[in-house]
């Protein structure tokens, strides 16, 4: 069926679709459909998107609101170009940027540090964009990560990390114990200036095409705290950053945003405020992968709930807060463990 409309859409966007092959590519934690059109006159990525179903976390419909977000942020930050679509049937075909990520080239390249730099341009790019009084507004400015929000990813977190993988000792009550921190964490963040954040700033979502970086997977962007697609990028589950890593990209940031050293006038404030939304972030990666191991069969994101933790361990401790640790040591076992390189 997904085939057919595919041929149709090529039909509809080239004129004949005939020696065109169909090539469907790996969709990590999406529930879209990508195929890579092959044909001997064209390139090209046709993406299937589900029209149907109740979205959650805040997010909203992915086909529409990605053309929105395309539309909007174009000008700014390099998007792969829509060539055709079909808004009735939910699909478009969109450039080919090939299949090599910032994960991929960080894997095959020592040059690790200056890839994430480049990367952390872009996302400066993003962000000049996201304030630009020129930016036409689109559907993630009507979205925000408010206090309810942080809060249901926080239970994301425990459900899944805790009550659905748990067996012993008893977690009865561990909720409520944690409640009051997570309360206190999601009001802070949900205090904090927003702007227009991708969500899911990270090295599978970035893409190398020639000499250029481009963005995908932007259709779930929203209002939100300055620092967090820095979060995304930065504590990245696929990626490893030693502290001395960490400490230099953070540098470059701070001292290539005009954005954020605005908002917050010293350092330690936007270092701060980085190590609690870490702690937010990273807590609901590591319940999301469970979930979408027990819930999805996606087992492959397994191995990356560890470094999640890790990066939490690490905020909790730069932020003197021992005492969550402490409450979740007994239940999370990668609490107790060292770097988990």
């Amino acid at each position: 069926m997904t085939e057919n409309l595919i041929l149709k859409a090529v039909d509809d966007w080239r004129g004949s679709s005939n020696e065109t092959t169909l090539e469907p590519l790996f969709g990590d934690a999406s529930s879209r459909i990508y195929i890579r059109l092959i044909n001997s006159s064209f390139k090209a990525i046709a993406v299937k998107v589900a029209l149907s179903g109740s979205p959650e976390f805040g997010r909203g419909d992915a086909y529409s609101d990605f053309i929105s977000v395309h539309d909007s942020f174009s000008p700014f930050v390099k998007f792969p170009e829509i060539y055709y679509k079909n808004d009735d049937e939910g699909i478009m075909i969109q450039e080919d940027l090939g299949d090599n990520t910032l994960f991929a080239l960080i894997n095959s390249t020592e040059d690790k540090i200056n890839s994430l730099k480049k990367a952390i341009i872009l996302l400066i790019d993003w962000q000049k964009g996201a304030v630009s009084p020129t930016r036409k507004k689109c559907a993630a400015d009507n979205k925000k990560f408010d206090h309810k929000l942080f809060m249901n990813e926080f239970y994301h977190f425990y459900e899944y990390m805790i009550e659905k993988r748990v067996y012993y000792p008893s977690f009865d009550g561990l909720w409520e114990k944690l409640l009051p921190d997570f309360e206190e964490i999601s009001s802070y963040l949900a205090s904090l200036p927003n702007i227009v954040s991708h969500r899911d700033f990270q090295s599978k979502n970035i893409m190398q095409k020639n000499d250029d970086f481009y963005l995908i997977d932007f259709q779930d962007a929203l209002l939100s705290t300055p620092v967090y697609d820095l979060v995304a990028l930065l504590r990245d589950s696929y990626i490893y950053l030693n502290e001395k890593e960490l400490n230099e990209l953070l540098e470059f940031y701070w001292n290539n945003s005009n954005m954020i050293s605005e908002i917050f006038s010293e350092k330690k404030d936007f270092l701060y405020v980085f190590h609690m939304q870490t702690v937010q972030r990273k807590l609901k990666d590591a319940g999301r992968f469970v979930f979408l191991h027990q819930i999805k069969g996606k087992k492959w994101f397994i191995p990356f709930i560890r470094p999640s933790l890790f990066y939490v361990r690490h905020s909790l401790e730069k932020l003197g807060r021992k005492d969550i640790i402490s409450e979740l040591a007994p239940f999370i076992s990668e609490f107790s463990e060292g770097d988990f390189k």
